[in-house]
């Protein structure tokens, strides 16, 4: 077999994964949308015999020949190496699991999900607790399988959602911020800002109609997608034209679905774009890395959306959806309230400066329980009191605290530090874009049109940091951060 037709081959297969992947998210919708209690345990059977034929196909002994043959340093196409590399890494991060705990993952996290679903209703941490630390005894497993001389456990979950970076260089990252983010946050939680109107009644089907054309205007294509409501708002691709996005309306504040609405959109603008291209229908075809689709989802949520200029183009449309709860409101004090910087326990609702302090929480959190420091019976009381130290309160309820995210249900430990690290690619491309390029906020469409030939086409061509570099021309800087939160905030509110 020559490298043309192995590469033939080696594409048939990664297009076999993604299929097998997508059905897998059309189940794992199903569940989160609409599935009753007492389905959860054939569905988590269901979704671990996808996870083991999945696995078995990616770490099989075909793909291990076809990886011989291939070398993508001789290969003439971005498409053929960046191909060539993802199956190969793949490949022997598969080999090192036994499929058995590849399937055992995938059934506990379809009964965990139930369980913290439940615990999260009842405000009751016990419920949920022996489902995690089940959960957290099978992570270790993995970890310990794929760590391959790595310094930590936690490095090897890590690389999973971020290839390249390690837990010793995100920890410097996050501390050169913490500080200066910390300040920031004690002086501007300070400001006596009124945003009372945003906690009135609003109409839900008028939000609908906003976020909508928003998303629109944005470049979400409604032929290719939708949006719902669920218990916590998340994006999925079940087809290369098939990208669901959802949001909840549950929170206090108008401006909390409006901004999980257009998070998500931003999420689901990278899975188009990629879909859009010869990437369809593979393993290419999405985001260079998390920490790389967070950063179009946090670009897009806070520094497009909470812009005076933004809200210079959109809030008459706003207003005249909703004329009471706007009456008397000028467009200064609206942008100012869009922006008030808080101390709440709710990372999804959290304003952009204060939003990568729960990141930390949760990151310091993630590596004591895979380290043994930290037992799950003992996780609600470490998370208020970090959380103490952070804020300067502890939440009321397990609710607003430890049973908050889903994240640790499904095992995706790792995954928490990539939302702060979406912070940083997406200042710097904010950054590259306004200075370099002239792009305002206001300017959805332009901003849309240089994104997705710039980033979302681009797929997982390059890795996260590489496609970073790729886009700005210049290594990853935390500071370019905390430099724009202190620009946009002080002209702000002084």
């Amino acid at each position: 077999m020559n490298q043309q037709q192995a590469f033939a081959r080696l594409e048939e297969l990664d297009r076999h994964l993604v299929m097998l992947e997508h059905i897998g998210a059309a189940l794992q919708w199903d569940q989160e949308m609409v599935l009753r209690d007492k389905a959860v345990q054939e569905r988590s059977i269901q979704l671990g015999w996808l996870a083991e034929q999945s696995h078995a196909v990616a770490s099989g002994d075909e793909m291990g020949r076809l990886l011989d043959v291939l070398d993508e340093r001789t290969c003439e196409s971005d498409f053929e190496r960046a191909l060539i590399r993802v199956r190969r890494r793949e490949y022997e991060r598969k080999r090192r699991m036994p499929k058995d705990l590849v399937r055992a993952i995938t059934e506990q996290a379809a009964k965990a999900h139930q369980s913290w679903v439940s615990a999260r209703k009842a405000d009751d941490f016990a419920l949920f607790s022996k489902d995690l630390s089940v959960m957290v005894d099978l992570v270790k497993e993995k970890a310990s399988c794929l760590s391959d001389g790595q310094a930590t456990l936690y490095d090897a979950l890590l690389s999973e959602f971020e290839e390249g970076m390690n837990t010793q260089e995100v920890t410097s990252l996050f501390d050169s911020i913490k500080g200066p983010l910390s300040d920031m946050v004690q002086t501007y939680a300070d400001k006596d800002v009124d945003d009372s109107f945003l906690h009135q009644a609003y109409a839900i089907e008028g939000q609908q109609a906003f976020a909508n054309q928003v998303l629109t205007d944005m470049g979400f294509d409604f032929t290719r997608g939708s949006s719902a409501v669920s218990v916590h708002p998340f994006t999925t691709t079940i087809a290369s034209d098939d990208i669901r996005i959802t949001t909840r309306y549950t929170d206090p504040s108008v401006m909390d679905s409006f901004s999980s609405s257009i998070h998500e959109g931003g999420h689901a603008l990278y899975e188009m774009g990629a879909s859009n291209t010869i990437l369809r229908g593979t393993s290419l075809a999405g985001g260079a890395s998390h920490g790389m689709h967070e950063s179009q989802s946090r670009l897009w949520e806070n520094m497009v959306s909470k812009s005076p200029e933004f809200w210079e183009r959109y809030y008459p449309q706003f207003q005249k959806i909703f004329p009471s709860q706007t009456a008397g409101v000028g467009l200064d004090r609206f942008v100012r309230a869009v922006n008030k910087v808080g101390r709440t326990c709710i990372r999804v609702n959290a304003d952009e400066m204060s939003y990568s302090l729960h990141i930390f929480l949760r990151f310091g959190l993630e590596q004591a329980l895979l380290a043994g420091s930290l037992c799950v019976a003992d996780l609600p009381q470490a998370w208020n009191e970090e959380f103490s130290r952070l804020f300067g309160f502890k939440p009321a309820t397990d609710r607003e605290g430890v049973l908050q995210d889903v994240h640790w249900s499904s095992g995706d430990f790792g995954y928490f530090p990539t939302y702060a690290l979406g912070n940083l690619y997406g200042a710097q491309i904010w950054a590259h874009m306004q200075n370099q390029l002239g792009l305002q906020p206001g300017d959805v469409e332009g901003i849309s049109s240089y994104l997705r030939e710039a980033v979302y086409e681009k797929g997982a061509l390059k890795t996260g940091r590489e496609t970073a570099l790729a886009v700005t021309g210049k290594a990853l800087d935390a500071t370019v951060f905390t430099s724009y939160l202190e620009n946009k905030f002080s002209r702000l509110f002084g």
